[in-house]
């Protein structure tokens, strides 16, 4: 009998990628310690699904849908568990998890680690310091390591903001208070006191029963925010987060996001807008005028100010390919 008081559940989650998740999958299963991996398919196109439950059935993986994941019952015979979740549609990041999140948690599973598919194993052991560091002390809910970008460039937990500071220092007064949220950042990064904050969401280990005691992630939400809304979730229960930071994974980040909007970047920072004043509203208890001002404010940058810096840099470039 599988000892489940000890092992994680690895969560993958797939939309339309099967080649990237299974590279994921074979950089995953490289790591140590006790854990089965759960690939969940988003409602990909029937293609793309097809060519993912080939690659997974000559990995030996048992491959479950809706209909029969919920009589699903673990099998002790093999040392790692391969799952194949297939879901009817594409219900976004939130809600595609928590099938994963809700079977590991039926199952018996301590821990369930969300990994997105984009993301490569550089420190083998980072499973097994993840969890060193979420029993460190009770208090601690969720963990997560230090995420390295394609550009090498070190994506470190965020601190939480104030409405104002959204609206304002990410919006209509950007170009006079950019310097001062940048300040902030950097002063909060280096008090290296991530409790409070949230973690790049691409790779969290989550304990199964505290994340059940907050229902797991917000099914409202389709993309986005997910990561604000599971830190005020744990907050309400006083549990904290877990920075370990000397782990690392690669995180080659917004792959997925980039094939679903498209490429436009506009798309996509519409559908964070959309998810970060649900944040604001439903979890921050900011008013809806706040919360509009907020959100004409976030549109204004969008539109203008961003804008104005991504021809700059266009020409920019032009002119450096005609020097």
């Amino acid at each position: 009998m599988k000892d489940l008081s000890k092992r994680t559940a690895v969560i993958v989650l797939n939309w339309n990628k099967p080649e990237m998740t299974i590279e994921c999958l074979e950089s995953l299963q490289t790591m140590e310690g006790e854990y089965d991996i759960f690939i969940v398919d988003n409602g990909s196109d029937q293609d793309k699904r097809d060519k993912l439950i080939s690659e997974m059935k000559k990995r030996n993986a048992v491959v479950l849908d809706e209909k029969t994941i919920n009589d699903f019952k673990l099998d002790d015979k093999d040392d790692q568990l391969l799952l194949l979740i297939l879901l009817d549609k594409n219900y976004g990041y939130a809600k595609g998890n928590n099938y994963g999140l809700r079977l590991a948690h039926r199952l018996g599973y301590k821990y369930s680690l969300i990994s997105n598919n984009d993301v490569k194993i550089i420190d083998k052991n980072v499973l097994v310091e993840l969890i060193k560091g979420i029993e460190s002390d009770p208090k601690y809910a969720w963990a997560g390591p230090r995420v390295i970008g394609p550009d090498g460039k070190a994506q470190k937990p965020r601190r939480r903001l104030n409405l104002s500071e959204y609206a304002l220092e990410m919006g209509i007064l950007y170009p006079f208070l950019r310097k001062r949220g940048i300040n902030k950042n950097k002063a909060y990064e280096n008090k290296n006191d991530f409790r409070y904050g949230w973690p790049v969401g691409c790779f969290i280990l989550i304990k199964n029963r505290e994340g059940n005691e907050v229902d797991f992630f917000d099914e409202n939400t389709f993309l986005y925010a997910e990561e604000l809304i599971l830190a005020e979730k744990f907050l309400t229960k006083n549990y904290l987060f877990m920075y370990v930071n000397d782990i690392s994974i690669l995180h080659d980040h917004a792959q997925t996001t980039k094939y679903l909007f498209k490429n436009s970047s506009y798309k996509a920072e519409i559908a964070r807008l959309n998810s970060d004043i649900y944040y604001f509203r439903s979890y921050r208890n900011y008013s809806a005028f706040a919360c509009q001002f907020a959100r004409f404010s976030r549109i204004f940058y969008l539109l203008f100010y961003r804008s104005v810096v991504i021809l700059l840099k266009n020409r920019f470039k032009i002119g450096e390919n005609n020097a």
